[in-house]
Formats: structure tokens, C-alpha cells, sequence
């Protein structure tokens, strides 16, 4: 079967350069077990597609770049599961699938993000048993290749990687205590597409540290700049004046409306309070060691009075 016409799709496509060749892809699933690639430009069968899988796909594909350290990108990886009871992991340019018994169906979007804290990227599989399965891959982490829910923010359903998006540098994204008045923000925005439509400036980027209800003050403080051109940039946001936890998010919005993302988390005055406590804990402390001490003066006194008895 090679007609889509003839095909039921349960889900909505997603949108990246499969075969990487700088044109945009189109990715559709179907009831029948195809998995259809067109081409953006035309609409036409991208080739070696379809690729046919032995089940239904009842989920949105995931498209993400496995490259290992090292490695030169050579297109996207296609990742969804089938009602067949298997994870395929589609090579993007040839077709050619490695495929994992996973032996549940399931109707979810396989996810990719960093969930043990390590540097590598994993892929989480959910299914119909109830059961959550997370793969680990030899691909190194990148906030741009994380894909968190079947959308990507409010309206993108694209990969992020290589073509659009925003994120937090990792110097900036590294856990941290802030203690004085003010502190810095780096981000970059990248934008490496460019067929058919160019660049897509201008950026419209907010930056807005969140701060949970504990805190009395202002909850959401923003900063809202435009950017003509990608890269890096900084910005300044106040600390908040008591003990507590913050989000820093920052979002992006290009001349097309399309939405991006990248947050991170930090504390504010911890470690004070930490070194506080101990100020008043240590002193306690050497007092009532000096008490307790056989060798303070008080048992010298006693010790000679008995003697002297």
C-alpha cells in the first residue's frame, strides 16, 4: 500500500528534515501500520517510504537526532511503537529500523529527555498495562532534542534540533544558590532552517522567574526583548529577598507565532541559612563540650579537695 488516500490517521504529523537534505519533511502514521513520509515542498512520497510496521500506530512520531558523540548528523531517527507490541527506531535517510520487544501496546508518543541526570538522552515508553518504560541511548543530551509531550509548547509539533528553537546554556541551566541582588540569564536562540521560507525573525523572547506561593511578593517577574538575529544573549533578573525556590522560564515566539521553550530551577538564600544555622549551633556546641570535658577546672578543684580529705 503506497497511497495515503487509502490510509486512516489516527493522529496529527509531525514536521522535521527526516532525510537531511535542508528540506522539510512531513510525518504521518496510519491505522494500517504505514508510516508515510512527504515532502513539504509538494506533498509527494518521500522515498524508501513507507515504512510498514506489522500493528496499528496510534501515537504522533518522534523524530529526534541519534547521533552519538563524534558523529555527523545524517537526518532525523523515526521512534514510535506499533500495536504489534514493538518500539521501531527508524533510521531517517534509509528506512532501515532497529526494533525492541517491548511486548505492550501503547497509544502515547514516546518522549525523549534527561531523566536520570546523566548527559545522555532517554526515551520514555508508556503503555495500555499501565507500565513505563525508559530507554537509555548512547546520544548525548541537548534541551533542543528534548521532546516532553505530543506538542512541542502550545502550537509545534517540529523538531527543535539543528532547525529552531531556544534554550539555556548550560552554565546558566546548572543548579545554584543566588544570594545577591541580581543575577544573569543566558540563552540561545537558533535558527538553522532555511528552506523554503529563510530566517524567521524577529524573536520575541520573555523571561520570567516563577516564585511558588510562599512568597509574598510579586510571583512572576518578566523581561520581554526582541532579537533580530540567533544567538547568544543575557539577561537580568532580580533575586527574590527570602528563602525560597524559583523557575526561570524563557519563551520564545517567531514571526510565524510558532512557540519555544526552556526553563530551569534554582534556589535563593539556602545556603545562608544554612551557615546560620551553624553559627548558632557551633558555639552551643564548644560550651557544652568544655562542660563535659574531664579535664575543666571544676573537676581539678574536686579532685584535689577529695585528696586533701
Amino acid at each position: 500500500m503506497s497511497d495515503l488516500t487509502d490510509c486512516y490517521i489516527s493522529q496529527g504529523p509531525t514536521i522535521g528534515d527526516v532525510d537531511g537534505d535542508g528540506h522539510t519533511d512531513i510525518v504521518v502514521p496510519t491505522l494500517s501500520g504505514n508510516i508515510y513520509v512527504l515532502s513539504g515542498n509538494d506533498g509527494s512520497i518521500v522515498r524508501p517510504y513507507p515504512y510498514r510496521t506489522h500493528g496499528k500506530v496510534m501515537n504522533q512520531v518522534l523524530l529526534v537526532d541519534l547521533s552519538k558523540h563524534g558523529e555527523r548528523s545524517k537526518g532525523l531517527t523515526l521512534v514510535t511503537t506499533s500495536f504489534d507490541g514493538y518500539l521501531y527506531l527508524i533510521d531517517g535517510p534509509t528506512s532501515c529500523a532497529d526494533v525492541v520487544d517491548i511486548g505492550e501496546t501503547s497509544y502515547s508518543t514516546v518522549l525523549a529527555d534527561n531523566v536520570d541526570g546523566g548527559d545522555d538522552l532517554d526515551l520514555i515508553v508508556s503503555t495500555m498495562n499501565g507500565n513505563v518504560f525508559c530507554f537509555s541511548t548512547p546520544v548525548p543530551h541537548h534541551p533542543l532534542k528534548a521532546w516532553r509531550s505530543s506538542n512541542q509548547g502550545r502550537n509545534n509539533v517540529a523538531n527543535r534540533y539543528n532547525r529552531e528553537g531556544v534554550y539555556i546554556t548550560p552554565s546558566s541551566r546548572s543548579f545554584r544558590d543566588e544570594e545577591g541582588k541580581s543575577f544573569w540569564v543566558e540563552f540561545e536562540i537558533v535558527d538553522k532552517y532555511r528552506f523554503p521560507s529563510g530566517s524567521q525573525a524577529p524573536y520575541n523572547v520573555t523571561t520570567t522567574l516563577l516564585v511558588p506561593g510562599n512568597y509574598q511578593g510579586e510571583r512572576q517577574i518578566k523581561q520581554s526583548q526582541t532579537f533580530d538575529r540567533p544567538g547568544k544573549y543575557r539577561i537580568k533578573l532580580p533575586t527574590v529577598g527570602v528563602r525560597t525556590t524559583g523557575t526561570v522560564l524563557v519563551e520564545m515566539i517567531d514571526k510565524n507565532g510558532l512557540y519555544f521553550s526552556d526553563d530551569f530551577s534554582l534556589t535563593f538564600h539556602m545556603h545562608y541559612y544554612k551557615l546560620l544555622k551553624w553559627l548558632l549551633v557551633l558555639p552551643m556546641l564548644g560550651m557544652f563540650l568544655c562542660a563535659c570535658h574531664p579535664s575543666s577546672t571544676r573537676g581539678h578543684a574536686l579532685t584535689i579537695i577529695f585528696k586533701g580529705y
